[in-house]
């Protein structure tokens, strides 16, 4: 009887401790460092330890779960300098929406980091192919610094949504021949257009090269938002 009193109180608690553990982290993730700490805590080995600290340990609970989901990082692809993980809009969501974010191992803000690295393009570009099946319905988006919600660079790997081409503001894209010039051209053309602040989108265009679009942090809608299918609803 004891044994079985036992086992039905674990039973009970299980789910008490996993809304418990999920509600501390939805309440880390109203914090603007709350990507910064899940890379450092939970994905950098180097930082990491030996992981009590880690907000939403690595693992592969379903999205269409949303309290496991959101107390649980699943991890979509990691090398030595960058990580994509599910994003947290995933959780809930039917299992044909992908929400990724790629993001660097090292601190990083964001957009206006002079060392934000080029290879987080072709990286989070790699991750998306495995994802999509059709190319031109990729989007890259990564906010600007007034519209993010945080301060760790992550590039959203979403679709694009559909005829949002034809919606790009007249004069704010670029075409570069590979991803490893997106900064380089998006900081260019921000000066162009005396955007201090600004947001980048990266789409396939003709030839096989890439379109990438500058959006002013003014917008009232970051380029995620503006351009992008990011939430399942």
């Amino acid at each position: 009887m004891r044994i079985c009193a036992r086992l039905g109180n674990a039973l009970l608690l299980g789910p008490i401790l996993l809304l418990a553990v999920a509600s501390v982290y939805a309440a880390d993730a109203s914090s603007r460092d709350a990507l910064r700490v899940l890379v450092e805590r939970c994905l950098d080995p180097a930082s990491a330890g030996d992981g009590s600290k880690c907000p939403a340990p690595v693992g592969d609970g379903e999205a269409a779960d949303e309290v496991r989901c959101k107390a649980t990082t699943q991890v979509w692809e990691k090398n030595a300098e960058f990580v994509a993980i599910r994003d947290r809009k995933m959780c809930g969501c039917p299992r044909w929406f992908e929400h990724g974010l790629a993001m660097p191992i090292a601190f990083i803000p964001g957009v206006e980091s002079e060392n934000a690295p080029e290879g987080i393009w072709q990286f989070a570009w790699d991750v998306a192919r495995k994802r999509f099946d059709d190319p031109d319905t990729i989007a890259l988006a990564v906010n600007s610094r007034l519209q993010r919600s945080q301060d760790q660079l992550h590039v959203h790997i979403v679709q694009l949504l559909e005829g949002a081409r034809a919606d790009f503001p007249q004069g704010s894209t670029v075409t570069v021949s590979n991803l490893d010039h997106v900064w380089t051209a998006a900081r260019s053309l921000a000066q162009e257009k005396n955007m201090p602040d600004y947001g980048v989108l990266v789409v396939h265009g003709p030839d096989d090269k890439f379109t990438v679009l500058v959006a002013d942090g003014a917008w009232t809608h970051s380029p995620e938002k503006e351009f992008t299918r990011y939430r399942c609803q």
